[in-house]
């Protein structure tokens, strides 16, 4: 039984290694592509092989009927990046500025991506919208699940 327990443990620990050796790891450098409303997405990698910032322009359709929010999302340093190529982020924040007519967004984003090989990665991107005039809800836009891929 001990015998039988230590190769299922070697053999585990095998496994475990070579997931890692299999592991995309991103090169240097900025790698464009497009999600799937055909927009603008790019991911920037550090020497590290660490994203360091990922953009993606979306529109989103909102409640109001013919009405969307356009703009675009820039997330620094992603905080859930484990080494295997992968990386996560999710997070709140508000138009710096009022756009016409007064309008404020609040944003409420989720991001996920991974590196299949050194220059291709692909992932999903959500964003909500609150729309506030003179501090009163107005409308809320959301993009739906998208989907991008960068090379």
């Amino acid at each position: 039984m001990r015998r039988a327990t230590a190769i299922a443990g070697a053999i585990l620990a095998l496994l475990c290694c070579a997931a890692v050796a299999l592991a995309a790891t991103p090169s240097k450098g900025l790698h464009k592509g497009t999600s799937s409303q055909d927009r603008t997405v790019d991911v920037k990698v550090g020497r590290n092989h660490h994203i360091r910032r990922f953009r993606i322009d979306w529109n989103a359709p909102c409640d109001k009927p013919g009405k969307s929010w356009t703009d675009g999302t820039t997330v620094t340093n992603p905080d859930k990046q484990p080494g295997d190529g992968s990386f996560s982020a999710s997070g709140k924040y508000k138009s710096s500025h009022p756009v016409a007519g007064g309008y404020v967004g609040h944003f409420n984003y989720s991001l996920s991506g991974k590196f299949t090989s050194k220059s291709e990665a692909n992932g999903t991107f959500h964003v909500k919208v609150r729309v506030t005039k003179d501090g009163k809800t107005v409308d809320h836009c959301r993009t739906g699940k998208l989907t991008w891929q960068v090379s």
